[in-house]
């Protein structure tokens, strides 16, 4: 120190012996502490010099050779913290109170270490100060702690741009990361209602994203759905919701968890990159240091000013009592157990408790002396809640990678896979056993066209930390291609390793698929009909033209044209039929899209029904032979609308005929049993595979066309998809037995109606 600082300093008293010893008694005291503590500690003159060098650990801290070498101790802080220890040092001596402050420090090995430092003033008798306790603690891995996992958690998520949500039924109280409330328009500290988010459903969205949640509740199924979020700004987004309902022990929902994700770029087809910012908080308060010493009789001798504050009891009320009587805290069995133990083996013992009468929570280290015990200690509430909260935090992950709602791999740049969750394993095929025993690596699943989109994700992880989330094609373990949307974020900073959040898009690849067809049999089968029309018309046209113009035409002439005409204005009316009835089935379709496909449902006889739809068709078939094997004399009632039903034989019929040479009749039978009655059509057609028979309910799909028969047309591949739903709606069931080259017969079941149903 400078020598102005000297004369600046408090005035030197001779001490009498009496003040001698009690100063040797502190420093012994101290010094007790000092040998066998991990923290740094030595003794200054009021001046800065440093006092009894050769009884302090600061030697172990600096190094011996260092420590000769440096003549103050300022020489081993950082030049950027010189001013602040400094200022911390003067404040404690002027101030005649404990000061602290953080600043870095040079080890021996010349690395620079984090440190809390406290000077604590020493006074004589005569109030001057005759010495000056520093003490410093190593807090570089504290801070590094503290910040490590829920930043990792937050870095994946946020990176993958994924939003977490858990709305609490029983209170309903909706928790969301904000993460998910940046997807929705919301600023990461807004607090959001569960009815905000619903008011906020595009109005066409809302009844298609209340029926996929219902129905998952009903079927205790996951649910996947998305619609159009109005933000608040009015800016629409496109959001997939992928979740599940979480029940208690009596099955009653009391929790409804989802991972959302932000679909607009893929919607609207261009790239967007939602800016997502995770901003670093400090959850970590300064933790009060302190200390006191106890004799042999459990007396406390010493108590500096921190541990009065954690005490709660003046130096007064402390000194020469014993600690059980003023101090319950430390009077708990498990601490004095550690204290005698201590005293027992002469070794240190560090521990933490808890402290009941002051809910708090200490990291204590008890040190041996002659005397009796020095301990030092802190109170790290703070810090158990935030490792409370960090391991809650990381439940929480684990519990929404556990959910398995999309999958979770945690793999490197390398393709090796060292963790996955069980919908990761599902889209991929394969066990967790064959993941590990076969060394499957995630790179090698991707298909050939997709490699390298999947090597511009790479290259962007290991540029950024992240990779936006993109689309590739994976082979499973059964070698079916599996679409797939992946994202990718660094687990630790400059890391190969990564956290890889999967999600199957198989089921919207297909729709898309679907309607692609859709469109071209649809543009096809609706402009064939209409050209027909128009030839035939132009047909009939030129013919009267011709009659009109040719003065000779005679009588005979005039009726082979009529009846030309006549057959030709047939043909017409029969493409105007099969154009009104594709036109019906899509009207059909947009009513089953939206729930709005009506029924009249009224007690009728079904044989009636089955009669005269195969007689309006034998009349609109004459080539085709129409056996109907029922009873002719007999009344079957059901509850059903007539139209309906009737539309669902005419359906089956209609394809028999297709499908049939015009020799092999069509039979239409009936099976009546206790509380059902079932319906079929039989033909001698080409007959339809296994996997066919699997696909023919669905909406588009189309049999490939056969030879068997000529003048075919292929249809929207709609009816049987309508049929199927009809029935559905009137409580039967529809089905098909069939194999390649032995027909088909078509089959759907209807309730009987009960005797005292009214019509």
């Amino acid at each position: 120190m400078e020598s102005d600082q000297r004369t600046s300093g408090p005035q030197e008293s001779m001490p009498s012996g009496q003040e001698k010893h009690i100063q040797q008694t502190n420093t012994d005291l101290f010094l007790a502490l000092a040998r066998n503590s991990a923290d740094i500690f030595w003794l200054m003159t009021p001046y800065g010099d440093f006092g009894a060098p050769d009884s302090s650990n600061w030697k172990v801290f600096v190094g011996i050779q260092q420590a000769q070498q440096h003549q103050s101790w300022l020489d081993c802080i950082h030049p950027l913290d010189n001013t602040c220890a400094q200022s911390a040092f003067m404040q404690a001596v002027q101030s005649r109170q404990a000061s602290e402050t953080e600043c870095r420090m040079r080890r021996s090995d010349g690395i620079y270490r984090l440190m809390r430092l406290h000077f604590v003033p020493v006074q004589d008798t005569n109030g001057q100060i005759y010495q000056i306790i520093a003490h410093g603690k190593d807090i570089t891995e504290q801070r590094h702690y503290q910040q490590m996992s829920e930043e990792q958690m937050r870095l994946a998520l946020g990176a993958a741009k994924i939003g977490l949500w858990d709305w609490d039924t029983r209170t309903n109280h909706l928790t969301l990361n904000e993460q998910c409330k940046i997807l929705f328009g919301f600023p990461p500290r807004h607090t959001v209602s569960y009815e905000q988010l619903m008011a906020a459903i595009h109005p066409d969205d809302l009844d298609q994203r209340d029926r996929a949640i219902q129905e998952a509740l009903r079927e205790k199924t996951e649910y996947s759905v998305e619609y159009r979020h109005i933000c608040p700004d009015q800016s629409i987004r496109w959001i997939t919701l992928r979740g599940r309902w979480l029940y208690d022990e009596q099955g009653v929902a009391v929790h409804m968890i989802a991972a959302v994700m932000d679909i607009t770029a893929l919607k609207e087809a261009e790239a967007q990159q939602l800016a997502a910012a995770n901003k670093m908080t400090s959850i970590l308060e300064s933790i009060s240091d302190a200390f006191f010493t106890i004799d042999s009789e459990w007396r406390y001798t010493y108590v500096n000013p921190h541990a009065e504050k954690l005490l709660g009891k003046r130096l007064a009320d402390l000194l020469d009592q014993p600690i059980a009587a003023v101090t319950p805290a430390f009077a708990d069995p498990f601490i004095t157990r550690k204290f005698q133990l201590a005293i027992t083996t002469q070794q240190a013992n560090h521990f933490e408790a808890f402290s009941l009468p002051q809910k708090k929570w200490f990291e204590v280290h008890a040190y041996p002396t002659p005397e009796g015990l020095s301990v030092y200690y802190q109170d790290i509430t703070e810090r158990k809640r935030i490792e409370r909260a960090l391991r809650e935090s990381e439940l929480k992950f684990r519990r929404f990678v556990e959910s398995n709602i999309i999958g979770v791999l945690v793999a490197d740049i390398y393709g090796n896979i060292y963790e996955t969750n069980e919908a990761y394993r599902a889209i991929t095929g394969y066990s967790e056993e064959e993941i590990q025993q076969r060394n499957l690596q995630w790179t090698a699943m991707t298909t050939q066209q997709y490699l390298p989109r999947q090597a511009q994700a790479i290259e962007e992880f290991l540029a950024t930390g992240v990779s936006k989330p993109f689309e590739i094609t994976i082979r499973n373990k059964q070698g079916q291609q599996v679409p797939i949307m992946m994202a990718i974020a660094q687990l630790k900073s400059s890391s190969t390793l990564g956290v890889a959040i999967v999600l199957d898009i198989s089921a919207r690849k297909e729709v898309e698929k679907q309607k692609d067809v859709f469109l071209s049999i649809a543009s096809h089968e609706l402009r064939t009909p209409i050209t027909i029309l128009k030839g035939t018309l132009q047909l009939i046209q030129r013919r009267m033209k011709r009659i009109a113009s040719s003065p000779d035409t005679t009588p005979a002439d005039i009726a082979t044209i009529w009846q030309k005409n006549e057959d030709d204005l047939n043909n017409a009316l029969r493409q105007i039929d099969v154009q009104a009835r594709l036109v019906n089935d899509l009207l059909d379709i947009s009513r089953i899209a939206v729930d709005k496909l009506e029924l009249h449902l009224r007690r009728c006889n079904l044989i009636k029904i089955i009669q005269e739809t195969i007689e309006d068709l034998q009349a609109t078939s004459p080539g085709h032979t129409l056996q109907m094997l029922i009873p002719q004399d007999q009344e079957i009632y059901v509850r059903a609308d007539p139209d309906r039903i009737g539309q669902v034989i005419n359906n089956y019929v209609t394809n028999a005929i297709k499908y049939s040479e015009p020799e092999h009749p069509i039979r239409i039978g009936l099976e009546q049993k206790e509380k059902q009655v079932s319906v079929w059509v039989q033909d001698e057609g080409p007959g339809l595979t296994a996997d066919a028979q699997k696909q023919i309910w669905r909406r588009f799909y189309q049999i490939k066309e056969t030879a068997t028969s000529a003048n075919k047309q292929q249809g929207l591949g709609l009816g049987l998809y309508i049929c199927q739903t009809i029935i559905q709606r009137h409580h039967g069931e529809v089905g098909v037995k069939s194999a390649p080259g032995h027909g088909s017969t078509f089959w759907f079941t209807l309730p009987l109606a009960p005797p005292s149903d009214p019509t």
